[in-house]
């Protein structure tokens, strides 16, 4: 992710409420959620704007969010973009380029994982996209 944040001077912080939580997950594919999900919150972003990647324990889950200041999504676009090849439409989007099939993929492995996956954006002021995996037992 380097490059594209270097290209954008976007600024991108990490927090966690916890320090260490042992988790069963599939390492590649929770690594393909992440990146799908960041390399999202990038592109659409602005030059110079800001992605928080936070992690948490919520309800025996450990939650993972990726925040983003881009360009958001229209209400009655969110429920259709976790589906294979779908893609916001705007001008933007096209710019930005891609297949429409990061966060139907992240979608899959998440809930391959037992987890679930949402978005809350609005237009202008940015996304986040949240999701869980289950903690070990």
């Amino acid at each position: 992710m380097e490059p594209m944040i270097k290209a954008k001077s976007i600024d991108i912080k990490c927090r966690s409420d916890f320090e260490t939580q042992e988790l069963y997950a599939d390492k590649i594919k929770l690594k393909q959620i992440m990146c799908n999900l960041l390399s999202n919150a990038i592109k659409f972003t602005p030059a110079n704007g800001k992605v928080w990647f936070d992690s948490k324990i919520a309800n025996y889950n450990i939650q993972f969010s990726v925040s983003d200041n881009g360009i958001g999504i229209p209400v009655n676009q969110q429920h259709s973009i976790f589906e294979s090849f779908n893609q916001v439409n705007s001008s933007v989007s096209r710019e930005c380029g891609g297949t429409g099939l990061g966060l139907s993929i992240a979608r899959h492995y998440v809930e391959m994982h037992g987890g679930k996956i949402w978005v809350q954006s609005e237009v202008g002021e940015g996304s986040t996209f949240t999701f869980t995996i289950p903690m070990s037992s």
